[in-house]
């Protein structure tokens, strides 16, 4: 029996894959609108599914992690369009727009949970050809495992999309979070049970970090919906 058809329609669907989705594409149209009528299901991510743990890299296994309760919350699975300069973007509704504080005055959102809150923080930078691995090294560093010792490799997930015009990065770790209090502070946070879900997005020489940030427990019900907002990134090309 011959496999040329089947041949020909694997190379089609392939090809149909790889197409540059149509609300990616250049356009005049209202960023907002556009950002709206993302399917984040067609996101093109290297692994199979989103980032989704249980138990968060870097926490022991054989601990048992206590019972969610997400109605404390009330998740709605209802979400608006935001946007930082020219980067738009779904968020749940139940996050919260909260700047940091000065000098930095980052954007930024508070993330509501049972474990309390958690923050995601935005920052921009107008480089090119930045290296994501060496961002993730950084925010490696600012966690320790439960035994007091630095995560290694495996213990930070790390994944890679294409959406049109924008790479992206995500990573996910979690222990001890001991991060500095400052830009410059020696002292140190000492927070165990954290956990950190990151997104790098490069754009035409543009480098956006979105950093959330907080207890294990509130982090681990927003995980899916973290991964709708990553892939939910759409720019505001120029006219």
């Amino acid at each position: 029996m011959s496999r040329g058809p089947s041949l020909w329609f694997a190379a089609l669907v392939l090809v149909a894959c790889q197409r540059e989705p149509e609300v990616m594409k250049e356009t005049k149209a209202d960023p907002f609108a556009v950002v709206a009528a993302i399917d984040t299901r067609a996101s093109s991510y290297k692994d199979p599914l989103p980032p989704t743990t249980s138990p968060p890299p870097g926490m022991n296994p054989r601990t048992p992690r206590p019972a969610i309760n997400a109605t404390e919350v009330q998740l709605s699975g209802r979400t608006r369009v935001e946007a930082v300069e020219r980067m738009f973007f779904r968020v749940p509704v139940e996050w919260v727009a909260a700047p940091s504080e000065p000098p930095d005055a980052r954007p930024g959102f508070v993330l509501p949970g049972p474990g309390g809150e958690a923050r995601l923080d935005i920052r921009r930078f107008a480089a090119a050809g930045v290296d994501p691995t060496a961002y993730v090294r950084q925010w490696r560093s600012q966690f320790m495992t439960e035994a007091g010792a630095p995560l290694s490799d495996e213990q930070v997930r790390v994944q890679e999309m294409v959406r049109g015009p924008l790479e992206v990065t995500l990573a996910d770790m979690a222990g001890t979070y001991a991060a500095p209090v400052g830009p410059d502070a020696k002292e140190r946070y000492n927070d165990p049970g954290y956990r950190m879900m990151a997104a790098i997005v490069e754009y035409r020489g543009e480098t956006y970090l979105f950093t959330a940030v907080g207890p294990a427990l509130t982090m681990a019900i927003w995980e899916h919906a973290f991964a709708d907002f990553a892939a939910s990134f759409a720019p505001q090309f120029p006219s």
